[in-house]
Formats: structure tokens, sequence, C-alpha cells
């Protein structure tokens, strides 16, 4: 679906612009609204309505804060920005900067304009989903509403609160967007991934990560350093043999993974008529990767120290 387009109907604009003004939900937040504007467009491109001045920045500034006699949802039917059929790009960037943490403190109004915004962007297949964050406060975008789409971006979320770089962000990226669009490139990078937290933590552990081992060591080798005994839990060293043969498990599962990649994953080479998995495939391995990644790096429990994944040898063994 082109983001260009606006494949969000007047329908659903409209309805917004009235929910957020039955509510009161004021989209500009604790700024006023030339501020927030200009978080979004450059209003002395934009011409002035007022004769007295030269463009937006003049007009606006005089009409909703010196004498706030316009309407509270004009922004919504002003020709100039144009909200009502803009491009579905610029149409959630605006919707994602009401809830930025800059604009609006309230936690409980982001939650409800958020609920507000997807119950009603759902009907034409987009949503706001958590992206990033800054001082513990979500950062949102806006996307095509795929299945899935969320629960990925929370996981990224979570496993960037130990491993935080500009590596792994892009790594964290990539995959999750790869699931819908190139399920090899989604399955190649979730190894990486998984090999990178393993490595950064066994670092962080003062264990030397021997350059010839492969995934399913590098993760047993990860699980042996960490304490997974339940610190609270009733009966706890009954419940530490069970997380520890849970833990045994994945290696099973990490084989699954392992024979998965090298046979669609994204460091092999394939003949031309080569077909990839269906989505739903790379969408639980990723998944299984990432649960995995956030359980070690939780029971870590430090921000670790990066050591990049090794570069994919074309037909090595994963």
């Amino acid at each position: 679906m082109d983001m260009q387009k606006n494949n969000i109907t007047t329908i659903t604009r409209r309805s917004i612009a009235d929910n957020l003004t039955v509510s009161n939900l004021w989209y500009h937040g604790r700024l006023d609204e030339p501020d927030f504007l200009t978080r979004i467009f450059n209003l002395q491109e934009f011409s002035s309505t007022d004769g007295r001045y030269q463009d937006a920045a003049g007009d606006i500034r005089k009409h909703t804060v010196m004498n706030n006699d316009w309407e509270p949802d004009w922004v919504f039917t002003d020709a100039r920005f144009n909200l009502m059929h803009c491009p579905d790009e610029k149409y959630l960037q605006f919707l994602c900067e009401t809830i930025h943490p800059a604009v609006r403190s309230s936690e409980s109004e982001v939650d409800k304009m958020l609920a507000l915004y997807n119950k009603q962007l759902t009907r034409d297949g987009f949503e706001i989903v958590s992206a990033d964050e800054i001082s513990g406060r979500p950062i949102f975008k806006g996307s095509q509403r795929l299945d899935g789409a969320a629960t990925l971006q929370a996981k990224k979320t979570e496993i960037k609160k130990y491993l935080n770089t500009a590596y792994i962000n892009s790594k964290l990226t990539l995959m999750n967007e790869a699931v819908h669009k190139d399920t090899d490139l989604a399955i190649g990078t979730a190894k990486e991934l998984l090999e990178t937290v393993c490595k950064s933590i066994l670092q962080q552990q003062g264990v030397t990560a021997d350059k010839d081992w492969q995934l399913a060591r590098l993760l047993k080798e990860t699980t042996a350093a960490l304490d997974f005994e339940p610190k609270k839990a009733a009966q706890a060293e009954k419940a530490a043999t069970s997380v520890r043969q849970i833990l045994a498990g994945l290696g099973t599962a990490i084989q699954g993974v392992a024979e998965m990649r090298n046979a669609y994953g994204s460091g092999h080479g394939k003949t031309a008529d080569f077909q990839g998995l269906e989505p739903k495939y790379a969408k639980f391995i990723v998944g299984i990767i990432a649960e995995i990644a956030i359980l070690l790096l939780a029971t870590n429990g430090e921000t670790a120290e990066l050591v990049e994944a090794s570069t994919i040898v074309e037909d090595l063994p994963f």
C-alpha cells in the first residue's frame, strides 16, 4: 500500500477530528498551536489568511495564541495543511506528533488518543504503534496494518532497553519490516540478532566466545553463564529445575531455526525459481528469536556492550 496516497478516507479523518473535539483532547497538547505545527510544517512557507501577516506563522499565532478566536478544530479543515486529503504518511505523522512525549505529558491521554486513532485507522488498514522511546516514554509511528506488527514492535522496544545501539536498531527494524516482505531476510537477520545478543552477554560475563562456535553453542554457553534461578517463586529450587529444562529445550528450537535459515535464510545463494517461506513462518521464527533475546537480556539485567555478529559467509553451516 502506497503511503504517498490517501487511502485513509475522509470519513476516518473526520471521525478522528470530531472525537478529539468531543473529548476535549486538543491536538497540540501542552504546546501552543504554532509551536506544535512547526514540528511538522514550515509555517513560513504557507500563505496567511489574514492580510496583516506575511505567512501562516503570523496569522496562526494571532488567532490561536493572542486572540484565541478560531474554532478548536480549525487545523483539520485548513486547506493549507490539507489534513483531510493529504498523503497517508503526512497524516499519520501529524497524529503521531499529537502523542509525542514532548507534546503530551499525560500518559492517560496518550493511551486514550492512541486507542481512538487505531479504532478508526484499522478500518482503512492502518495503525499507529510504538516505534522507539525517549526517557522511558514511547515514540510512535504510523504504518500499514500487518498481522502481528504491533507485537513485533513491542519486542523491539523491550530488546532496546538492554542493547540499544545503531547496529541493533537497524537489525531490529530490518527484521520486523522483512517479516511480511522478504521472509528470507527476516530469518537471516533474526539469526544475526541472537548471535549478537549471546556474544554481547558473554563478553559482559567474562566468557570468551570461540570464533568457531555456532549459534547453538553460543546459546548454550550464554544460558550457562547466567543465573536463571527464580528469586521470589514458591519452591524456588523446583522452579529453577523447570526453568533449566525449558532452557535446554531452546537448543532444539534453535537447531530448527538453524536448519530453516540454511534452507531459506538470507546467507545462502538461491536458484532463480526459489520460493521463500510464507510470512506466517517468518513471523513465528522472528517471534521465537525475539523472545529468547529478551529473556537472555532481562536475566543478564544490565545494558550489554555490543559485540557484532560475524558476517554471514555463503553456504557455511549455521
